[in-house]
C-alpha cells in the first residue's frame, strides 16, 4: 500500500487486511509516523518512506498517493513489472493517463483504476436497463451530486492544482462520469464548462456535453459541488420512463413514470438488482469486488475490468473541461471585491506594502470569508489557518496561503505568528463536547494571544459575540449593557470568558480591539442561515413568543468591513470593545419570510407551547444524541458490528454480560421492552424553534470610534443571501424558476 492518506484508511486497507488471496506485506508513505500506526494496527511487518525501496517480493501496489504522483508511480512501478491498482483520478492530464497505459502494456502488468461505482449492482442495472431498451431510448441525462466536503484527509496535497489537478471535478467527476460512460457507451464531447476557481481549484461546476449513441446525440448536464447539497442521483429521461441512480442505493434504481390523466401524481417505481451477494449489499463489497476484478486480470494476463485503458475517455473530458473553462457567475462572493477605500488608504499607500494577516478559523463561516475580502477587497496578505485539511476546500479556490495548526498549540501559533502584522481570531470550540468547546475558545485565545505578544503583533482583532451581554428585554443593547450572559447560556458565557483571557495578556502590552457580532447572516452561515432555511423548507421553522422583535442580523461582509477597520484603527482604540450590526432591521419573522417570498411559513410558537425554559446544551445534546442513536441507519450499522466476528466479539459480550447496563442504556434512550408508535405530529421534536430578543442592538460606538459603516445595505444583503440560498437548494419561493437557472 503505498500512500497510508484517507482513502487507503478507510477503504483499501480494511478490504485488503481481511482478502484471502492477499498479503499485505508493507506500507509506504512518506510521514513514516503515519504509516506506522496503521501497520501496527494490521499488523504489517514493513515500512517504509520511500516507493523505491519496496523489497522483490512486492508482486502488486495499490497507488494511493496525491493525483500528480500517479503517472510518475505508476509507470515506476510498471518498469518493475509490477501490477497496479491506482486511485482516482487515474491521473491529471491525458497524455500521462496514456502513458501510463502504454508502461502497463510493454511490462505485461495489469493495471486498474479504483473507479468502485462501476461495480455497484444499481450501476449495472442501469446499464442493463438502457442496453434492453426496456424503457425507450435513452432523451437526456442530467447529473447532479454535492454535500459539505468531508474527507479526513492527511495534508492539503490534494488541494491544491499542484497535487490534485483541480478541484471537484477531477475528484467526484472522475466517478460519476465513469459511471455515465459505462451505463452509456459513446463518444463523449463538451459543449460548455464553468467553475468557481479563482485561482485555485473548483468547489462547484457544471458542465454540458453530449454523448453519441447510434447515430444521435444525447444531451447531458452536470452539476457538482463540495459546499451545497444537490440532488445526488444520475437521471436518464428515456421514452418512456425517467432512470434514477441514487448515490448511496447500491442496489436499487428509481423509475420515474410520467404522468397521466388517469394518474396526475406517480410514486415512482424501485427497481431492485437481484444478482448473487446482493441482498445485504454494503459499501465495502464495492471496493472488495475491485481488488478482485484486479486480481483476475494479474492471474488471467487479461484486461481488468476496470481497466486504465477504459477510463482514458474519462481523463479526456475532464481534461477538455478544464481547458474550456468559463468563470461561474457567484454575485455574493463578487460583491466585496472591489477595492475599498481602505485597501488605499494613505498609511498603505505610503508604505506599499501588504501588511500580513493571520486569520485563525479560517475554515469557517466567518473567518473563510475574511480571508477572502481581507485579500481580495481589502488590499491584505491574508493567510488562513485551519486546523483540518478538508476545512480547506473553500479557501481552495483562491491561491490563498493556508497553514494547519491548533489553536491550542503553543508551537503552532509561534509557527503561524512568523513575519505576521495582525491577527484576526474568528476561531471558536464546536465539539459536541462541552469541554472541548470551552477549551478551544477559552484556552485557544489566550494561546493565541500569548503567542501573538511573543511575535510583537501591532493588531490583535478578536471576533465575540453580542450574547456576551445581559438579555433582559429591555429597551437597547449597548456597550453599556452588564456583561452577563444567562446561565444556560454556554457559547455567550465561553466568548466572555475568551474576552476575559485576552485581556490579561493585552495589559502586558498587546494591541487589541474586540469585535461583538450580533446574528452573523449570509453564505454559508449554518446558525443563522443553512438550518433555518432548511427548516424553513421543510415546514418546520417556528419563533418562540414574540415574533416581532428586532432581527438583529448583520451580513457576513459587514463584519468583515468592521475587522477591517478594527485593524487600522489607531493604538488609541486599543482594548476597545465593539458591537456590531446592520442599521436596518426588520423583525425576526419578516426576515425569514423574505426567503420564503412572504407565505406565512414560520410558525410562531406560543409560550404554553414550548415553554419558558430553554433546554440548556447538555439537554440539547442528549436530545439530538437520543435521535442519532435511536435511527434505522445507526441501528442497522450496530447490528452489523455486533453480528461481525472480532470485531463485533467485545461489544456484543459486555452486552450480554450485563443485563442492568442494557436496561440503563435503553433507559437513557427512553426506550423499554415495550415498544410504543406514535405518528410524528405537526409540532415536534424535529422542528428548529428559535428565539428573538427584544433588545433593539445599537452600533453607534462603532460608527463613532472606528468610523464602522457597513458598506452592504440591508436590502442587497437579503437579496445576495437569497441567490445563494436558491443555489444551494435551500429556498424554493413562488418567484423561483428553478429549472431555468443552472443552480
Amino acid at each position: 500500500m503505498v500512500g497510508c492518506g484517507a482513502v487507503a484508511r478507510t477503504t483499501h486497507l480494511p478490504i485488503l487486511a481481511g482478502h484471502e488471496h492477499v498479503s499485505l506485506t508493507t506500507l509506504v508513505d512518506r510521514d513514516s509516523a503515519r504509516a506506522s500506526e496503521l501497520a501496527r494496527a494490521y499488523g504489517v511487518e514493513t515500512v517504509l518512506d520511500d516507493m523505491n525501496a519496496l523489497g522483490a517480493d512486492v508482486d502488486a501496489v495499490v497507488l494511493a498517493t496525491p493525483p500528480a504522483h500517479h503517472a510518475a508511480a505508476t509507470i515506476a512501478l510498471a518498469a518493475r513489472r509490477i501490477h497496479v491498482l491506482v486511485e482516482k483520478p487515474m491521473a491529471i492530464t491525458t497524455a500521462d493517463a496514456e502513458a501510463m497505459v502504454n508502461a502497463a502494456d510493454r511490462a505485461g502488468i495489469a493495471l486498474s483504476v479504483g473507479l468502485y461505482r462501476r461495480t455497484l449492482p444499481a450501476v449495472r442495472l442501469l446499464k442493463s436497463l438502457l442496453a434492453s431498451g426496456e424503457f425507450g431510448k435513452p432523451i437526456s441525462v442530467d447529473i447532479e451530486e454535492g454535500g459539505t466536503y468531508g474527507w479526513q484527509l492527511a495534508t492539503l496535497d490534494v488541494l491544491t492544482a499542484a497535487g490534485g489537478g483541480g478541484g471537484v471535478l477531477i475528484d467526484i467527476g472522475s466517478h460519476v462520469l465513469d459511471v455515465l460512460l459505462f451505463a452509456l457507451p459513446g463518444q463523449a464531447a463538451l459543449h460548455s464548462y464553468q467553475d468557481n476557481s479563482r485561482g485555485g481549484i473548483e468547489t462547484d461546476c457544471v458542465a454540458r456535453a453530449s454523448v453519441s449513441r447510434g447515430g444521435r446525440q444525447i444531451p447531458v448536464r452536470l452539476e457538482l459541488s463540495r459546499t451545497r447539497e444537490l440532488r445526488n442521483s444520475i437521471r436518464v429521461e428515456c421514452e418512456h420512463a425517467t432512470l434514477e441512480l441514487l448515490r448511496g442505493n447500491f442496489v436499487q434504481l428509481l423509475v420515474h413514470r410520467p404522468a397521466t390523466m388517469d394518474q396526475p401524481t406517480r410514486v415512482p417505481m424501485r427497481v431492485t438488482a437481484e444478482m448473487p451477494g446482493t441482498s445485504d449489499f454494503i459499501g465495502y463489497d464495492g471496493f472488495r469486488a475491485q481488488i478482485d476484478g484486479w486480481l483476475k486480470g494479474i492471474l488471467s494476463g487479461e484486461q481488468p475490468d476496470l481497466s486504465g485503458r477504459s477510463v482514458l475517455p474519462v481523463v479526456a473530458l475532464i481534461e477538455d473541461c478544464y481547458k474550456a473553462r468559463t468563470p461561474m457567475l457567484e454575485p455574493w462572493i463578487d460583491e466585496g471585491l472591489s477595492p475599498s477605500p481602505i485597501a488605499t488608504s494613505p498609511g498603505k499607500a505610503a508604505t506599499g506594502l501588504r501588511r500580513r494577516v493571520l486569520v485563525t478559523g479560517a475554515g469557517g463561516f466567518v473567518g473563510g470569508r475574511a480571508v477572502e475580502l481581507l485579500a481580495h477587497g481589502y488590499g491584505y496578505d491574508a493567510v488562513a489557518l485551519i486546523k483540518e485539511p478538508r476545512s480547506a476546500a473553500r479557501l481552495a479556490r483562491w491561491p490563498t496561503e493556508i497553514l494547519l495548526g491548533d489553536v491550542c498549540s503553543t508551537a503552532d501559533m509561534d509557527r503561524a505568528m512568523r513575519g505576521c502584522d495582525a491577527v484576526v481570531h474568528c476561531a471558536v470550540g464546536t465539539s459536541w463536547m462541552p469541554a472541548e468547546t470551552r477549551r478551544v475558545t477559552v484556552e485557544g485565545t489566550r494561546t493565541v494571544a500569548e503567542a501573538a505578544l511573543r511575535a510583537g503583533v501591532k493588531r490583535f482583532v478578536h471576533i465575540s459575540t453580542m450574547f456576551v451581554h445581559r438579555r433582559d428585554g429591555s429597551g437597547v443593547l449597548d456597550e453599556q449593557t452588564p456583561l452577563d450572559p444567562p446561565a444556560d447560556d454556554d457559547y455567550g458565557r465561553n466568548k466572555l470568558d475568551a474576552e476575559k483571557a485576552l485581556e490579561r495578556v493585552a495589559r502586558r502590552g498587546l494591541s487589541a480591539i474586540v469585535l461583538r457580532p450580533t446574528r452573523i447572516y449570509g453564505p454559508f452561515s449554518k446558525t443563522f442561515t443553512v438550518r433555518p432555511l432548511q427548516a424553513l423548507l421543510e415546514g418546520r421553522l417556528a419563533i418562540s413568543g414574540d415574533s416581532h422583535v428586532p432581527a438583529n442580523m448583520v451580513y457576513v461582509d459587514n463584519v468583515v468591513a468592521a475587522i477591517a477597520q478594527a485593524l487600522e484603527a489607531p493604538d488609541t482604540r486599543s482594548g476597545g470593545a465593539y458591537l456590531i450590526t446592520d442599521p436596518e432591521q426588520v423583525s425576526l419573522q419578516a426576515f425569514y419570510e423574505f426567503f420564503a417570498g412572504g407565505r406565512n411559513a414560520v410558525r410562531i410558537a406560543p409560550r404554553e407551547e414550548d415553554g419558558t425554559v430553554r433546554r440548556g446544551l447538555a439537554a440539547r445534546w442528549s436530545h439530538g444524541t437520543r435521535a442519532i442513536v435511536m435511527s434505522s441507519e445507526v441501528r442497522a450499522l450496530v447490528h452489523r458490528v455486533m453480528d461481525t466476528d472480532a470485531v463485533g466479539a467485545l461489544p456484543r459480550w459486555l452486552w450480554d454480560l450485563s443485563p442492568s447496563l442494557q436496561a440503563r442504556l435503553l433507559r437513557l434512550f427512553g426506550v423499554d421492552a415495550a415498544v410504543v408508535y406514535r405518528p410524528r405530529q405537526r409540532r415536534g421534536e424535529g422542528d428548529l424553534l428559535y428565539y428573538g430578543n427584544a433588545e433593539r442592538v445599537s452600533g453607534g460606538k462603532a460608527e463613532r470610534e472606528l468610523g464602522f459603516v457597513p458598506p452592504v445595505p440591508r436590502e442587497c444583503a437579503m437579496a445576495l443571501t437569497l441567490a445563494w440560498a436558491r443555489s444551494a437548494r435551500l429556498v424554493v419561493r413562488p418567484d423561483d424558476d428553478v429549472a431555468s437557472k443552472d443552480w
